[in-house]
């Protein structure tokens, strides 16, 4: 995750919290890959699109449904509403 992240972002963050699945291998993404999430917060560096990226932005995830409205593959929408309905719940 850290290397992933410096090289593709040019950061480094301190990891949180696992966002789960409900399935121990993490989020499947099909027949023979899964992903794993977690919250991080960023400790260097500003997020850049630097590697097999061509843009990177900020989108709010509470009161709009700004990050719904993304080109997200199929797979990918149940970790997006997992994540937003985790930072709707009340702490």
């Amino acid at each position: 995750m850290h290397r992933e992240l410096a090289e593709e972002l040019g950061i480094e963050v301190r990891l949180g919290q696992e966002l789960r699945s409900g399935q121990a291998e993490g989020w499947p993404l099909n027949e023979r890959a899964v992903m794993r999430v977690w919250f991080a917060e960023l400790t260097e560096g500003e997020p850049l699109p630097l590697e097999d990226h061509d843009q990177l932005r900020w989108v709010r995830l509470n009161g709009t449904d700004e990050a719904l409205d993304l080109p997200w593959i199929p797979a990918d929408f149940p970790i997006v509403r997992a994540l937003l309905d985790s930072v709707a719940a009340p702490a």
